[in-house]
């Protein structure tokens, strides 16, 4: 699914199991972690923009936390060698 979201084009939201939350926000029921926050910031950084929010809640899923490098994910502890 985050691959899905990196990539420019279509809505992103238009297929998936998404579950709407009781303020009406879609999320992904079996994500690795939830954040819920107020949008605070909005700032130009390049060719992206950088969204500053106040953190309301956050819950953690089942599912195993990753991070992007290099094109590709890799499991937290892994070497990015």
């Amino acid at each position: 699914m985050a691959k899905k979201f990196a990539t420019k084009g279509a809505d992103k939201f238009a297929h998936g199991t998404f579950e709407s939350d009781e303020g009406g926000h879609p999320a992904l029921p079996d994500a690795a972690a939830v954040i819920r926050c107020e949008l605070k910031q909005a700032v130009s950084g390049g060719d992206h923009v950088i969204l500053v929010g106040r953190v309301h809640d956050a819950q953690i899923g089942s599912g195993e936390p990753v991070t992007w490098h290099k094109g590709d994910f890799l499991r937290l502890g892994e070497s990015a060698a």
